[in-house]
């Protein structure tokens, strides 16, 4: 289905960009061979495009035009001439490198001791229920399992709002949910906050909130159960 969007980064050169979405969801990437109309893109148009995954999972468009009517010229697709000089040979003077737009300043999180005090809840559970395997068993490692995998997701987000803002290739959203998955969501929490990345985002958020849920009630069951609903499925 088309939906609008704004071409934040293009690469007139090279023939490609990245689309931001009117929704704020991710940013979508576009080859000029799916441009249709009467003129080549420029940074900041608006535009209307069909959004699709490739083989590698990742947000590509598969057809992009302006927001107005125009019938579609073929040669808008093709690479750009090369700039003659006076004498009328070809510039070999290399175009002016474009540079990234620059990152926007670091702002405070807001509500920082209420959303403190929200991580401390959700970590409750799973902390007291590795201190009790810590206690009983001699097992350390679900702890280091926790801290470790935090510090790991914390920095795939990092890395991924830094190729957001500089329209390099992004982390795959199911990369950052297998690193949750695995233990990584407080680190998680703590980023998405941090770097205001993939909070809009309402299907990103859903996964999100279940694989915290899912950690609550492994906890839970563990602590409060005895193990009824999960045992013999993990190895505590």
């Amino acid at each position: 289905m088309e939906q609008g969007g704004k071409l934040v980064n293009w690469n007139d050169a090279k023939g490609f960009g990245f689309i931001q979405p009117d929704d704020g969801s991710d940013r979508v990437f576009a080859h000029i061979s799916v441009m249709r109309g009467d003129a080549r893109p420029v940074a900041g148009m608006a535009v209307r495009f069909v959004g699709a995954r490739d083989a590698q999972g990742r947000l590509r468009a598969e057809h992009m035009r302006g927001t107005g009517l125009a019938l579609d010229r073929p040669a808008i697709r093709r690479k750009p001439q090369a700039a003659r000089g006076s004498n009328g040979k070809t510039s070999t003077k290399p175009a002016p490198r474009r540079q990234a737009a620059p990152s926007r300043p670091a702002q405070p999180v807001r509500h920082a001791g209420l959303k403190l005090g929200i991580l401390a809840l959700l970590c409750a559970l799973p902390l007291a229920g590795s201190l009790q395997l810590l206690r009983d068993h001699g097992q350390i490692w679900w702890l280091l399992a926790y801290g470790f995998v935090s510090a790991v997701s914390f920095r795939l987000y990092q890395v991924d709002k830094r190729s957001a803002e500089t329209g390099r290739w992004r982390t795959t959203e199911n990369t950052l949910h297998i690193t949750e998955l695995l233990g990584g969501w407080p680190g998680a929490l703590v980023a998405q906050q941090v770097f205001r990345h993939k909070t809009r985002k309402v299907s990103f958020q859903v996964v999100f909130w279940l694989i915290v849920g899912l950690h609550q009630l492994v906890w839970l069951d563990r602590l409060v159960l005895g193990g009824r609903l999960t045992g013999g499925l993990l190895p505590f």
